[in-house]
């Protein structure tokens, strides 16, 4: 497996607000719609100004995507996507 680095904004995302926890639920990238099926692990990045969360996610395609959003910010990130193979 490899990281192939994306960095692309995403037109539209949907994204479940619960209890102080964030959470993707569906994303449009290009002219694609991915469902997430996963979320499999979070984190923020404390270090960057603004703070950066990030969400890696699989998706119903079966694809493995990093999304991330910079606090007060209203734009959600493709940041890279795991691809299996060379």
């Amino acid at each position: 497996m490899r990281e192939e680095r994306i960095g692309e904004k995403l037109g539209k995302i949907v994204v479940r607000y619960e209890r102080g926890r964030v959470e993707p639920l569906y994303f449009q990238w290009g002219t694609r719609d991915f469902h997430v099926r996963v979320l499999n692990s979070h984190w923020i990045d404390r270090m960057t100004r603004p703070i950066r969360y990030f969400f890696s996610v699989t998706a119903d395609s079966g694809e493995v995507f990093l999304l991330s959003y910079r606090e007060g910010e209203p734009v959600w990130y493709l940041d890279s996507l795991i691809v299996n193979g060379r």
